[in-house]
């Protein structure tokens, strides 16, 4: 399903062709050449947005929806990161691809990290370690970012907080995977964070 409801974008991908890339997403790469294949896939009755991994790729593969998040925004996704590096998570205010806010869920080393990436220079804001997640399940990832205020959610379990307002403009919203990530992504959700809840 895709719909706009009230400044609310939900995609879970149940009626996208599969093996194709979807509508409605913007592919970009950053400190490699070329974002890699983005592609719907299903598994039983479930259909998900999924990452290629390529081995010779060190960088970001980027999908963001091409419908604008406002500036103060909460989105959210369910994640998976089946092989290779196992680096995924949410992107927002994205101006281009070398500006942008990313949250980074690393299944190997098991840690969490926000960056800020200004002019293509990453900066980190906050960092979590020794998380004992399971490699092979789907993880919900959710980010509020309200003003100079973010936090950031790992299974509704608030995990990091940070206070950056570098990059203040709205921008688009999506998923990025490492590129030597395969990973899966569903439910995405882009809206306006409820008020009152900071």
């Amino acid at each position: 399903m895709s719909a706009t409801l009230a400044n609310v974008v939900l995609r879970n991908f149940d009626q996208d062709m599969p093996g194709t890339a979807p509508p409605g997403f913007t592919f970009s790469a950053a400190r490699q050449p070329a974002p890699g294949r983005w592609v719907v896939r299903a598994d039983g009755g479930n259909q998900y947005l999924a990452h290629a991994a390529d081995a010779k790729a060190s960088g970001f593969s980027l999908a963001t929806l091409d419908a604008a998040a406002p500036a103060r925004m909460r989105a959210s996704a369910r994640i998976k990161l089946t092989e290779g590096d196992r680096t995924g998570g949410l992107v927002w205010r994205y101006q281009d691809a070398e500006n942008f806010y990313l949250v980074s869920l690393d299944l190997t080393r098991q840690e969490m990290s926000l960056y800020r990436v200004v002019r293509g220079n990453r900066v980190r804001l906050e960092y979590e370690d020794d998380l004992e997640l399971d490699r092979d399940a789907w993880h919900t990832l959710r980010v509020v970012h309200d003003e100079e205020r973010i936090r950031v959610a790992l299974g509704g379990i608030g995990v990091m907080r940070a206070r950056d307002n570098a990059i203040a403009a709205p921008g688009r919203a999506g998923v990025w995977s490492g590129g030597a990530t395969t990973a899966w992504f569903d439910d995405l959700r882009v809206e306006a964070p409820l008020e009152g809840r900071r």
